[in-house]
């Protein structure tokens, strides 16, 4: 049977393991003492997080009732669909036949029809439910998932979403339902501008929510490996973030007497702060747009303090400060596979060969040498992205995309330099009405990617399925992803065996039938 174990303890040990570290490191301890301590030190202190955050974040569990119920509640956001119809996040008020303490904070929806709008006191008469378990041993964990984003169960309703009343909620609620109210307005502006296919992935992109994108568009992305451009994470605040530093930074270089005064690094640091700020609350803060928020942030910041950005440190630092904020992210996929990818794509900058100047070369030249030398590093970054995020997406997902890096390497000019950046002035402007050419140039680029994503997708075998390896072949594989990304020199292609562990781990006979 599983117990969850007390805090005190794991707290206790924290402080101690902790204190013996930094008492050793003043008395002047042998390294490889001080290093051991450290690495007790944080796992106790790991450990301890793990069980802060796990009683943060607690609240009330659905009871699986005997007949439906009726629940009014207020409606916070509108969530991607589900198999069964559109669905919606709710903070219930009054559960009938729930006491107010058991009554579940948010409750994950499925309701007929189209989806009220945030902000919005409804009436709810359905089957309530407590988060899913998982569909057999060892597969993706609903309940779990659920639990760190305070979701108390779920709720199928069985007729129409009524309007009711109900008094004023606490003004944290209402704050969010504000924002949630504003981004799917805004999400609704996109579709309105580019039309429901094209404007639902802009939207996604933009806002998060996935409601106007077609089961066909979807299963095509996920087959040609682009799934990763709908999902609001690493790229998006990259190519956002960058976007905003590089035109700040320009826009300062061209003012000789602001550029005279002021560090244009600096200022284009602060505007990419506040422009990875903005996107995340415009996003809806989903857990991969926080992890990769704080990744972009630590970069800024760097260049505030005059470091480097672009590092192993600056990338540790990161995931240390996610794991101390949400220490479940270390079991997820999104976590997993893009600290993988931005480790390895580190550590291809570290040993990249500067190119050398030209002086005085005829620009027809010049402009050939730089586009090959874009396409090169555009191929071997996907390339090496792809393959140390492979052994995450085969132990997790079972699949793999067998075109993806062509797909990528066909979409990554589009999606950088077109779709990206307009999508981001085109929402930033649509407010004032002025985002239509913003929002029609980023419509054309989504045009593109959906063309590339079907075509890619429909090429023979397109995908290939991977039984999943023992649960332990993936920690070996992750060890020899970091031993790769690590180490210097050659010996480091000895962690290549490690690295593909999921691939060439022997796989016992799947079962007939789970029970």
């Amino acid at each position: 049977m599983k117990i969850e174990p007390a805090g005190w303890p794991l707290m206790l040990a924290a402080v101690l393991t902790g204190g013996a570290w930094l008492a050793g490191r003043r008395v002047g301890l042998a390294p490889r003492w001080t290093l051991l301590l450290l690495m007790l030190a944080c796992l106790c202190g790991g450990a301890a997080v793990a069980k802060l955050r796990t009683e943060a974040v607690s609240g009330p569990i659905a009871p699986t009732l005997a007949e439906p119920a009726m629940v009014e509640a207020w409606v916070m956001d509108v969530d991607s669909p589900g198999e069964r119809g559109a669905r919606i996040v709710v903070a219930p008020v009054r559960i009938k036949g729930l006491a107010p303490e058991a009554t579940p904070v948010r409750l994950r929806a499925t309701v007929r029809g189209a989806p009220p709008a945030p902000g919005t006191a409804v009436r709810l008469y359905g089957i309530m439910n407590p988060p899913p378990a998982p569909a057999s041993p060892g597969a993706y964990d609903f309940g779990r998932n659920a639990y760190f984003q305070g979701m108390g169960g779920t709720l199928f309703a069985l007729g129409q979403t009524r309007p009711t009343a109900l008094p004023e909620p606490p003004w944290r609620v209402r704050m969010a339902m504000k924002i949630n109210a504003a981004r799917y307005a805004l999400a609704q502006r996109i579709v309105a501008r580019l039309g429901e296919r094209t404007g639902g992935i802009a939207a996604a992109m933009t806002t998060g929510h996935e409601t106007w994108i077609g089961r066909e568009d979807l299963d095509a992305m996920r087959d040609s490996g682009l799934a990763h451009i709908l999902s609001i994470s690493g790229l998006h605040m990259a190519i956002v973030g960058g976007f905003v530093f590089f035109a700040v930074r320009l826009g300062v270089a061209l003012w000789p007497w602001l550029a005279l005064r002021v560090s244009g690094k600096k200022v284009a640091a602060v505007a990419g702060l506040i422009a990875v700020g903005t996107y995340l609350v415009v996003s809806g803060a989903p857990p991969p747009a926080e992890r990769a928020a704080i990744t972009a942030s630590i970069a800024f910041v760097a260049i505030l303090l005059d470091r480097q950005a672009v590092t192993m440190h600056a990338l540790a630092v990161a995931a240390f400060t996610v794991l101390l904020l949400q220490p479940e992210a270390i079991v997820t996929p999104g976590f997993q596979m893009s600290f993988a990818a931005t480790a390895a794509l580190v550590a291809l900058s570290e040993v990249w060969p500067r190119r050398i100047k030209e002086i005085s070369a005829p620009w027809p030249i010049v402009a050939a040498q730089r586009l090959g030398s874009w396409l090169l590093i555009a191929c071997t970054a996907s390339l090496v992205a792809g393959m140390a995020t492979g052994p995450f997406a085969m132990q997790h997902f079972n699949r793999t995309a067998v075109y993806g890096l062509v797909a990528n390497l066909g979409t990554a000019p589009v999606a950088d330099f077109i779709l990206m950046p307009a999508l981001a002035l085109g929402a930033a402007l649509e407010p004032l009405g002025l985002g239509a050419p913003f929002l029609w140039l980023a419509g054309k680029g989504v045009d593109l990617m959906l063309a590339i994503g079907h075509w890619t997708a429909g090429l023979p075998g397109a995908v290939r399925t991977i039984a999943s390896a023992p649960a332990a072949a993936l920690p070996v594989a992750f060890l020899g992803i970091l031993f790769i990304c690590l180490w210097r020199g050659r010996l480091r292609w000895l962690g290549l065996p490690l690295a593909a562990a999921v691939l060439i781990w022997p796989r016992p006979a799947a079962p007939d039938l789970w029970i």
